[in-house]
């Protein structure tokens, strides 16, 4: 009897090790779901960060995004709304240029321009489609962002180049190729 109970006890602490370990609100870098990295920029609950050796927090992780995702990243990108803050978004760690928009004092990332920009890093097989998730007009002066009514045009133009493209093994054009609209 006492042997049952000491072996209960032991699959019970073991269990309990193991399960400590679990989180339900993990988020699987390698194999993302593109709506929970969404809803965690949101709501500001992404948290997968690089650190240091000690322990420091560097700076926020990209997921590794696959050429099927390439659609859903699109499709979301018709959100145009203001995350803020947007510490915990990952942006190219080698960049020096403030990738967010300063609106009413506060700094904020443009939600469907973001998507975009993680959609063009999967198209060109990177880990960042640029130094910045900021898009631009060429005729524009340098420090002009686009309106909504703009990301949403550059949304509809990768929209048209996955239809057109997006099911080759490789396509030599890249969506922004001919167009006004460029990566910083």
């Amino acid at each position: 009897m006492k042997s049952t109970i000491v072996k209960s006890v032991v699959i019970f602490a073991v269990l309990a090790l193991l399960c400590s370990g679990c989180d339900k609100n993990s988020f699987d870098l390698s194999n993302p779901d593109v709506r929970e990295f969404v809803k965690q920029l949101e709501n500001g609950t992404y948290s997968q960060y690089e650190y240091t050796e000690d322990g420091e927090r560097l700076w926020a992780k990209m997921p590794d995004f696959q050429k099927k995702d390439i659609p859903e990243l699109i499709s979301l990108a018709k959100e145009t709304s203001l995350i803020s803050p947007c510490h915990h978004f990952p942006v190219n760690p080698m960049s020096s240029m403030w990738p967010f928009r300063i609106v009413d004092g506060r700094e904020c990332i443009m939600l469907g321009e973001y998507l975009l920009w993680c959609a063009e890093a999967v198209i060109q097989e990177r880990d960042f489609a640029s130094l910045n998730p900021v898009l631009c007009n060429k005729n524009y002066p340098n420090d002009q962002r686009l309106d909504a009514a703009e990301i949403l045009a550059v949304r509809k133009i990768y929209q048209e180049w996955w239809n057109e493209y997006g099911h080759q093994a490789e396509s030599e054009q890249l969506p922004l190729e001919g167009t006004v609209y460029a990566w910083r």
